[in-house]
């Protein structure tokens, strides 16, 4: 065993929510790694300066704006990587959106809609995207879920409900599909140093009681979780399935 069976040349990589934070790192590590790369996510604009990135790099992308709650939407997302490159090996479902809300005030609207893009959206792009890995054969699909689907946090309950919706999913789906030489398996982050925690990276009070959870007393960086990615989307992971593997710090180790 060398680097080659990390390699993903001629793999295609299909990444939601691909225009910043761990979907921008996602596409960026599977390009460099040789997948061709199709990043997905509702604002045209932000996807193209991400496949022109990838493109500058050496590799190979297509941006397609899709809504995750849209089934016509995701399919057309599915045809449109199948007409660019021929297949679909790799589905990397990492679109999400979560608030802090006190659980006698969080609205029905607004559990609907957690729950809808961080549960629903998965279902239905591994549904319409998994149809072609279903018929090849193969394919490696990767949840991104979250510390939170385990260990969660006060005035989370509609995300944390949500990521351990993604933890069963995940276990569920990989012995379905484990004799279709499918792998399904998921990545659950504690707080990563992202653009979308910027806010509570400088409040004192939530960085103070983040760090009493993360034994390694810093927040993580999306170098540090690429890897994981890229190591789910190669032939060496080929023996794991239904997985959810912490990559927390040691937040899940208390």
């Amino acid at each position: 065993m060398g680097k080659d069976m990390f390699a993903l040349d001629g793999k295609v990589a299909i990444v939601t929510g691909g225009s910043r934070g761990f979907g921008k790192a996602i596409a960026i590590a599977l390009a460099e790694a040789g997948a061709n790369v199709v990043v997905a996510s509702r604002t045209q604009a932000d996807l193209n300066c991400v496949a022109q990135e990838i493109e500058t790099r050496g590799g190979k992308a297509l941006a397609v704006a899709a809504d995750m709650l849209d089934r016509a939407s995701i399919e057309k997302l599915a045809s449109r990587t199948i007409e660019a490159f021929g297949k679909v090996d790799i589905l990397v479902n990492n679109a999400g959106q979560g608030w802090n809300v006190p659980f006698l005030k969080l609205t029905e609207a607004q559990w609907d809609q957690i729950l809808n893009v961080n549960l629903k959206g998965y279902f239905l792009c591994t549904q319409i995207v998994g149809q072609h890995m279903f018929k090849a054969k193969s394919g490696r699909v990767i949840n991104m879920s979250s510390a939170m689907g385990n260990y969660p946090l006060p005035y989370l309950v509609a995300y944390a409900a949500a990521k351990g919706g993604i933890n069963a999913m995940t276990k569920c789906l990989a012995q379905e599909w484990a004799t279709r030489g499918i792998t399904v398996n998921a990545i659950a982050p504690s707080y990563f140093a992202t653009d979308i925690n910027k806010n509570a990276m400088e409040d004192k009070a939530i960085n103070q009681l983040i760090m009493s959870k993360t034994p390694v007393n810093r927040w993580g960086q999306v170098e540090e979780l690429v890897g994981l990615v890229v190591y789910l989307a190669s032939d060496a992971s080929g023996f794991m399935t239904g997985a959810v593997l912490p990559l927390d710090g040691g937040w899940s180790a208390g």
